[in-house]
């Protein structure tokens, strides 16, 4: 019998612990903390978004979250640690 390898695996996205979703939910619902953290932590729980823990952290370092915070973790993931292979 003939297997098939055409078949690509597919990506999973990485799964998000209970801790960092129960204080996301936490977030979510503390009207303490401003309506755009809360919007975007919302959405990132919603969306089991890779980056909820530090936004998580984030806000629990008393930081805001808004467009430039995203903005922000987009470069961060952009750039590459620079390696020293002519010494």
């Amino acid at each position: 019998m003939a297997t098939h390898s055409s078949a690509s695996l597919r990506e999973e996205k990485p799964h998000l612990s209970a801790a960092i979703k129960e204080r996301a939910q936490s977030i979510k619902n503390d009207k303490s903390i401003g309506w755009t953290s809360r919007a975007i932590i919302s959405y990132g729980l919603e969306t089991d978004d890779p980056w909820l823990p530090e936004l998580v952290r984030r806000v629990d370092a008393g930081e805001t979250i808004d467009d430039s915070t995203l903005a922000t973790l987009a470069n961060e993931e952009k750039i590459e640690t620079p390696t020293c292979t002519d010494l």
